[in-house]
């Protein structure tokens, strides 16, 4: 949202600044024109209106003559509009054209679309249809003096600081009215706020091409903040971080616990939790779930657990909704990736955890909540808690999901089935592991109450659905696991050949090292035997030399040898 960098010059070969009045010139970009003045390119000055509401315009173009010499740029060339006259127009843009193409720049500094003054804002529009006309390799770097801008470039001034502030102190008679130079040095030191230390003043552009003017770019110049920042992802209404309600079906009370903590360590931010007694009498809770919302739902009645479940979808305030019972968790990114991945799409309004899951106390996969729309017909396949369904799908009026409390056994299986008919699934991946197998994944459902389910669903499935699952019976999705499986050994089996033989080649290389290091080894060895008969050689010499009668004879003369030379020495 804000640069971390600036740089010390916008580079250009020629320079063009329009300025709406004598003195927005230097407020506005005075330390760039003092770096380009410095670098030594080109600055032409245009000052449109003669500032006459405010002051003499003789003595305001002066006091910009005088700032211009300071800068470095020279005299400002003035086209003597009235002051508040500047009208966005065919006669302004195609003078400002003129300007551009009679001129050597290609980097043109014009007020930001975003100032407040009405001639500041007219000549922003018009210089920035100029610049979209002229086209080519020009750029547009608009500056601000009245209202901050969205910059995407900041510059550091320091090194002009001084310059600039003597340039803005030449504008004495604005000054009496207001201390302008004071809040634009405030203005240039604020933008140092992501900048290093040493950076002491730094003033902020919004810069763009005539090429992205050309592609619509101009939007991108007026939009809106709130529609800036949804754009890079960020939250900036209550809808940009939908409601999760979370429905908990409180049975007795000792797996309450359980289920509170898990929801207290969800990552997404913007959840409520529905407390649902399913029997009289159980003790009252506090209004906070860690850091959300808890509200109880006191019935003071026996409920079964389709009747609470129903309850607490009624009093939801939620877009999104999430069934659970007391003694059932839910990992802590469970929330979190279920509405990303929602809100990614638009064709599903309800997601389940997929993938590969694991048990806490257990390191070997144990359960994978997978579900397609014909194997949810057979069997719960999934657990209620791993589904977050849009609450759209339980409030409508005509045929909202509910959970039936007419049936005996199986209303979270029934609930599923009627999302699958208004809705398709979406399978969603998670980080976390999901904590626990449940109940109804590990066992099949009893005969009776599988005879009860099919019987009331078999004048619901389509000709379609009766199909999949005639061919689901003739080729079982168990025989298709084991072809996986299959498939999968035999994919590791080919990756453990490759590994062996890499490892197989890297032995044969180790051995053949070996084998000539053994050979050096061996060639030393004879080198080391060698020696030794030369030195026992050099030894049976030296023993025949000194045993010898020529060595006896001179043993007389090798010692007084030996005595004059050490005298001669001293």
């Amino acid at each position: 949202m804000l640069p971390y960098q600036a740089q010390q010059l916008i580079a250009a070969a020629g320079v063009l600044v329009l300025a709406p009045h004598p003195d927005d010139e230097v407020f506005g970009c005075g330390g760039a024109l003092a770096a380009h003045a410095a670098a030594g390119v080109p600055v032409h000055v245009v000052i449109l209106t003669n500032g006459a509401l405010f002051g003499d315009p003789d003595t305001r173009l002066g006091e910009s003559c005088i700032a211009g010499q300071l800068l470095g740029y020279g005299e400002p060339e003035c086209w003597n509009f009235p002051d508040r006259g500047l009208e966005y127009g065919e006669p302004l843009v195609t003078r400002l054209v003129a300007a551009i193409t009679a001129s050597t720049a290609d980097l043109v500094y014009a007020p930001s679309l975003r100032e407040i003054h009405p001639d500041h804002r007219q000549l922003a529009m018009a210089a920035v249809e100029a610049v979209r006309r002229v086209g080519g390799g020009l750029r547009l770097a608009q500056y601000e003096v009245g209202v901050p801008l969205r910059p995407n470039l900041l510059l550091d001034i320091t090194p002009f600081l001084d310059r600039k502030r003597q340039a803005m102190a030449c504008f004495v008679s604005q000054l009496r009215q207001q201390s302008y130079d004071e809040h634009i040095l405030g203005l240039n030191r604020f933008r140092t706020y992501t900048l290093p230390v040493d950076v002491a003043s730094a003033e902020a552009y919004t810069l763009v091409s005539a090429v992205a003017l050309r592609e619509n770019a101009l939007l991108d110049l007026v939009e809106p903040e709130y529609v800036f920042q949804t754009r890079l992802g960020f939250p900036c209404s209550s809808q940009d971080v939908p409601l999760v309600s979370v429905v908990v079906r409180h049975l007795s009370g000792s797996g309450l616990r359980l289920s509170l903590d898990s929801l207290a360590l969800q990552t997404y931010p913007n959840i409520e939790v529905l407390i649902v007694d399913t029997v009289p009498g159980l003790p009252a809770l506090s209004g906070h779930c860690g850091r959300y919302m808890l509200r109880q739902i006191v019935t003071n009645q026996r409920q079964p657990v389709a009747a609470a479940a129903n309850a607490g979808l009624d009093e939801a305030y939620g877009a999104y909704g999430l069934v659970l019972d007391e003694s059932e968790s839910i990992p802590p990114d469970h929330i979190a990736s279920l509405v990303s991945a929602l809100r990614k799409q638009s064709s599903c309004r309800a997601a389940y955890a997929g993938g590969r899951q694991r048990e806490i106390d257990h390191d070997q996969a144990s359960w994978s909540v997978d579900c397609d729309p014909i194997r949810l017909l057979c069997r719960p396949v999934i657990p209620l808690r791993a589904v977050l369904f849009d609450l759209c799908l339980v409030n409508n009026v005509n045929d909202g999901c509910r959970f039936d409390e007419l049936l005996d056994s199986q209303q979270d299986w029934d609930f599923l089935l009627q999302l699958s008919l208004a809705t398709d699934f979406l399978r969603v991946a998670c980080a976390a592991p999901f904590p626990a197998v449940p109940d109804n994944a590990k066992e099949a459902p009893e005969p009776t109450s599988l005879q009860a389910m099919y019987e009331r669903w078999r004048t619901r499935w389509s000709t379609a659905q009766l199909a999949s699952l005639l061919q689901r019976a003739c080729d079982p999705p168990q025989l298709a696991a084991f072809r996986h499986h299959e498939a999968e050994l035999q994919e590791a089996i080919a990756e453990q050949r490759q590994i062996s033989a890499a490892r197989e080649h890297e032995l044969a290389e180790c051995r053949r090292a070996v084998e000539k290091l053994r050979a050096d080894l061996h060639g030393r060895d004879t080198q080391i035997a060698e020696m030794r008969l030369q030195l026992q050689d050099h030894q049976r010499q030296r023993a025949e030399m000194l045993a010898s009668h020529s060595w006896r004879m001179t043993r007389l003369l090798r010692c007084l040898s030996a005595g004059w030379q050490e005298w001669r020495r001293k």
